[in-house]
């Protein structure tokens, strides 16, 4: 049994769960540290001459879902410690994507929200990556294109599920 509680399939040979596994991770990190990769990124994630980082583009998509934001519960939702939520924010903040004011509700607290700047940077970002997509993933089949959406959804689900498991 996965920590997850589910039948772990194991009909194939240990050496061939190795592979897969090195397959998988090598892919991954291929992507995420190629040189394409990186520049493609750069011109995504570029605002006033200032790269944002990808966790910095994750906060601005958080808080384009709604209004504002308590420290607090933007990093729950990134799922970083609030301290990290901070330093991702004040980047976003000095930009003029994001500005932080007195909880209306409770001035102990403090809100982020995203500026009307912010908002036309996330629209502009999604737009661009979306755009990317659709080109890079041009030659491939289109039932390829949605097999591997499917797939990639289902690993993601996995991993989530075993980490929960695993605390």
């Amino acid at each position: 049994m996965g920590p997850s509680g589910q039948d772990v399939e194991t009909e194939a040979p240990e050496d061939v769960w190795d592979a897969i596994g090195t397959r998988l991770v090598d892919a991954v990190l291929q992507l995420r540290r190629s040189r394409p990769s990186k520049l493609l990124q750069r011109d995504l994630y570029l605002v006033d001459g200032t790269e944002l980082t990808p966790v910095q583009v994750d906060a601005l998509e958080c808080l384009a879902t709604r209004g504002d934001w308590r420290m607090h519960e933007l990093a729950a939702r990134l799922g970083v410690d609030p301290s990290t939520a901070t330093r991702t924010a004040d980047p976003l903040v000095r930009l003029g994507l994001a500005e932080r004011a007195p909880d209306p509700a409770n001035r102990r607290y403090v809100v982020v929200r995203l500026t009307a700047a912010g908002r036309g940077v996330t629209a502009r970002i999604t737009g661009a990556r979306l755009a990317l997509m659709r080109e890079v993933l041009a030659p491939m089949a289109p039932d390829d294109r949605l097999r591997l959406t499917e797939l990639l959804g289902r690993y993601i689900d996995l991993v989530e599920a075993y980490a929960e498991g695993a605390r």
